[in-house]
């Protein structure tokens, strides 16, 4: 294998090791992005279901 080959292989790799990296980042961001929403959801509706059940009770 020519060195210029070589440095091709490598460089490819370089690449697909990088677009992996940015990957796995998004992934993250939106995953954590999400779990945010949903514990939000959650003290919303365990705010609403509390003052329903305050109502009642009056």
């Amino acid at each position: 294998m020519l060195k210029e080959e070589r440095a091709q292989v490598s460089f490819e790799y370089l690449l697909t090791a990088v677009f992996g990296i940015m990957l796995a980042i998004s992934t993250a961001i939106v995953i954590e992005t999400l779990r945010q929403m949903a514990l939000k959801a959650q003290a919303d509706l365990l705010t609403e279901r509390a003052r329903i059940i305050e109502n009642i009770l009056q």
